[in-house]
């Protein structure tokens, strides 16, 4: 309730009408006494009792009017930067997003797309188009807070049990060995610092003792010991380096440079010629191993059923399916650059089919989640279908005989296919 009230205020010039514990409004001695005066014959002190609720007077223009806009210039500074650059933003998520990202002081503030896949084009001049927007994700946008954070590794450093293994000069790892180096528990050791010359030495040396181990009868034997099959080592010829293992990347981010490590796999040539003396014609480097064959992220099936690898298709048809079988992907968490697409294809209506052992993400957005068994009901389900496809003649038979694996026998006595 709001009274009119007699009361001096802390300054002892003012008396005033209070609501409650709050005051409302504030006036001079002098007009109070003159208000309470006239109260009876002119009604000013209903007035006075309401000022409070009258309405302000009437503004023009808000923005101009407004007394302080200085704060306006904490959230312009916020956002300021003085420079920007793009960049190819290029984990192992094989998106390749080009971004931009923009500094202050030398330091990058964020960074976002670069809204201009539409103009890619190719030697032919097919561009994409403004559907593949927006590139990047929440790990690209965030990617300089890596590159500043506490955990970055600066320099480099290698596993304890390693290096003591090295000193010893690289024994043959015996079981009793592999537990004294922590070969059979890398993840319980600890990390050591070394420079960069020793970080060199210590993987020429390494490189230099494996390929002499592995190489020629004993060699062989050694590995035959460990359970690899006659197949694997008749491959090697005897040369020592075709134990190492070198994954160049994935496809489309070879392009960008990542292949590097496959001609570092032909100059381990350089040393089997030294380690066997073997002539230039015949050394070997090392193996090169791909996404496809090793690494198995970019769906080893997919040359098998399309002759192509999964880079070749455009993802921006996803939009318009009408039916999206998602198996081994996750367009939920992992691939987020595209996942867009597979919200797109939701919002249009499409059917979703989600094979997948466990009640994934993935699985929260389809139709149909159909579980399996890895290695035990996935290729009965897999086969299943291509047999139904086949049987029923729902396939083209020019496409599958041209670029897919599917009319090629295996012989049951060889394992080895059916040549002409």
């Amino acid at each position: 309730m709001t009274q009119v009230i007699a009361e001096r205020g802390a300054n002892a010039q003012y008396w005033g009408i209070r609501q409650g514990d709050a005051l409302l409004s504030e006036v001079s001695r002098r007009e109070f006494l003159t208000l309470a005066a006239a109260a009876a014959g002119t009604g000013v002190a209903s007035r006075l009792l309401f000022n409070h609720l009258r309405a302000a007077r009437a503004i023009e223009n808000p923005l101009a009017h407004y007394p302080d806009r200085g704060w306006e210039d904490v959230y312009r500074e916020q956002y300021r930067y003085d420079s920007a650059f793009s960049f190819v933003c290029s984990p192992n998520c094989t998106h390749a997003c080009r971004m931009i990202a923009v500094k202050r002081n030398g330091v990058i503030l964020r960074t976002e797309p670069a809204y201009d896949v539409e103009r890619y084009a190719d030697l032919f001049g097919n561009t994409a188009t403004a559907a593949w927007h927006p590139r990047g994700c929440s790990k690209g946008y965030t990617i300089h807070r890596r590159l500043y954070g506490p955990y970055r590794l600066k320099y480099p450093m290698v596993r304890r049990g390693w290096r003591e293994w090295a000193e010893d000069g690289y024994p043959t790892l015996t079981p009793e060995l592999r537990t004294k180096y922590r070969f059979d528990s890398r993840g319980t050791d600890t990390l050591t610092r070394v420079t960069w010359e020793e970080a060199f030495t210590l993987i020429a040396d390494g490189l230099i003792a494996i390929a002499r181990t592995y190489s020629g009868d004993e060699g062989r034997r050694i590995l035959e010991s460990h359970g690899y099959p006659p197949e694997m080592l008749d491959a090697m010829h005897g040369a020592g380096t075709r134990t190492v293992k070198c994954r160049g990347g994935m496809g489309l981010l070879g392009v960008i440079g990542k292949y590097g490590l496959y001609r570092f796999a032909n100059m381990l040539g350089l040393l089997d010629a030294h380690v066997r003396g073997v002539p230039p014609e015949e050394a070997l480097g090392g193996r090169k191993w791909s996404n496809y064959t090793w690494h198995g992220d970019q769906a080893p099936g997919m040359p098998f059923v399309h002759g192509l690898q999964s880079s070749e298709p455009d993802l921006n048809d996803l939009r318009l399916s009408k039916l999206h079988i998602q198996v081994g992907k996750n367009l939920v968490e992992n691939k987020l650059a595209e996942s867009h697409f597979f919200i797109e294809l939701m919002e249009r209506g499409g059917k979703i089919v989600v094979i997948t052992p466990e009640y994934g993400p993935p699985a929260t957005k389809a139709d149909y989640w159909i579980p399996v068994r890895p290695g035990v009901t996935d290729t009965a389900l897999f086969l299943g279908i291509s047999k139904i496809l086949i049987d029923e003649g729902m396939y083209d038979e020019q496409f599958v005989k041209e670029y897919t694996d599917f009319p090629l026998l295996v012989r049951t006595d060889t394992l080895k296919r059916l040549r002409a």
